[in-house]
């Protein structure tokens, strides 16, 4: 029984030691230069209706398409 005590007592010391030689990992705050971002309007494709966001639609006849394809097939 003595043995099985011994054996926890350094298991235990040689967790503390090797924790204590990790590296503290301080958190900085979060930088506050970005502005916010705002969300981006998806718009369904006239083709398929699978919803892209704007900026990365094709735009055909004034109708927005998800991609070159479906802008040349029409809808």
């Amino acid at each position: 029984m003595k043995y099985l005590v011994l054996f926890v007592v350094v298991i235990v010391g040689l967790m503390l030691i090797k924790k204590s030689q990790q590296p503290r990992n301080v958190r900085q705050p979060p930088s506050r230069s970005k502005p916010p971002q705002v969300p981006e309007a998806m718009l369904p494709c006239s083709h398929c209706g699978v919803h892209s966001p704007a900026s990365r639609c094709v735009w055909r006849d004034g109708k927005p398409y998800c991609s070159e394809e479906h802008a040349r097939l029409g809808s």
